[in-house]
């Protein structure tokens, strides 16, 4: 046989066996990453949902804690290209948006030092937003600030009423 014909049949075999992928090089090790990226996302799924589950729950105490006390609840989870009000509500004629802020534990701090000047900056473009598309001109406005701390062992909350923030900082 030619060294010709030898280097024809070498190719021939070569081209029958399939290549392998790096992929199917590393063979489990691909799955596992795979499964890991896979599991990776669901528990970043199930911690958005935790998170979303307790800004519901802290907004629905801290609407509950408004109309105790009298303010009448108008909008929740309004939103503009500003971002969003958590609650809106009226107390007598002045018109109310009340952010809520509700954190587990203070490892990342209090909830009320999660609105910074910028935020309230935000807050007061969003606020003249909604006037506007509702012909609101009149009526005074206020911007409070609920916050609620909820203990890991006993889930007791506690919460946290500021009164006009703004005029505060």
């Amino acid at each position: 046989m030619t060294t010709q014909k030898m280097a024809e049949k070498a190719d021939e075999a070569v081209a029958k066996k399939p290549a392998k992928s790096s992929g199917e090089k590393e063979g489990k090790k691909t799955d596992r990453k795979a499964r890991g990226k896979a599991a990776s996302a669901r528990s970043r799924s199930e911690y958005q949902q935790r998170k979303r589950r307790l800004g519901q729950r802290g907004e629905d105490a801290a609407c509950d804690f408004m109309v105790k006390h009298d303010m009448k609840i108008l909008d929740r989870n309004w939103r503009c290209s500003y971002g969003e009000a958590d609650v809106i509500a009226l107390d007598g004629r002045t018109l109310v948006f009340c952010e809520v802020k509700t954190r587990i534990g203070t490892r990342y701090g209090k909830p009320s030092e999660a609105v910074t000047q910028k935020k309230l900056e935000r807050y007061w473009k969003l606020i003249n937003v909604y006037r506007s598309r509702n012909a609101i001109r009149h009526s005074s406005v206020r911007l409070d600030l609920i916050s609620i701390l909820v203990d890991e062992a006993s889930e007791k909350a506690r919460l946290h009423y500021l009164r006009d923030i703004y005029a505060n900082c």
